[in-house]
């Protein structure tokens, strides 16, 4: 049988580890002048916390912003899916203070779990960016292998073109050259009647 008068006690230790008797060996005024202090440093430290998360924020978003705009300068269109990934990632890593919340208690004797929500909301978008980050990370190397193929396929045009004989690499230079002068000439021609 569970001893009931025990119950408030418990739940004046889950509140304060420190004890809840009064310390007779100060004066009303000395423990007053305690307790102001100690409220006094228990906001300065919340203070300091509030300071230290908001410089722990902004660094990072400044660097997701940084390799957000490295991702879609450098791959374009592309890099747009692994930057969001990115910033989702990063913002998984911010919001990482669901774990500070979450505390697994018994009571009555059943196990309970308090900020249940926040760690489960933490874990969906987690595992929401994973999937966004492994598709946006399946199209950059898509793109990046295609752009490979594609310099292989001009670097051998190259090669092919500058083993030609001198007599028909001048005739392609000249085909090439007035195909570029005609096109020239429409672009300017479709200009001038605009």
């Amino acid at each position: 049988m569970l001893n009931t008068s025990m119950i408030p006690e418990i739940e004046d230790q889950k509140e304060s580890n420190y004890p809840t008797e009064q310390d007779d060996s100060f004066t009303p005024d000395e423990q007053e002048v305690i307790n102001t202090l100690k409220q006094r440093l228990l906001a300065k430290r919340r203070k300091n916390e509030s300071v230290l998360k908001g410089l722990e924020v902004s660094f990072w978003g400044i660097t997701s912003y940084s390799l957000a705009r490295f991702l879609v300068i450098t791959s374009g269109s592309q890099g747009v899916g692994l930057a969001v990934a990115a910033c989702f990632l990063i913002n998984q890593i911010t919001n990482r203070d669901c774990f500070d919340g979450l505390n697994i208690n018994r009571r009555d004797g059943q196990w309970e779990m308090d900020g249940m929500g926040k760690f489960i909301k933490f874990g969906f978008s987690t595992v929401v960016s994973a999937f966004v980050i492994w598709s946006a990370l399946g199209n950059f190397l898509q793109l990046t292998e295609q752009s490979k193929n594609t310099y292989d396929q001009l670097q051998n045009k190259v090669e092919e073109f500058n083993r030609l004989p001198d007599d028909q690499q001048n005739k392609w230079l000249i085909i090439g050259g007035l195909l570029g002068l005609g096109g020239v000439y429409t672009i300017i021609d479709g200009a001038r009647r605009k």
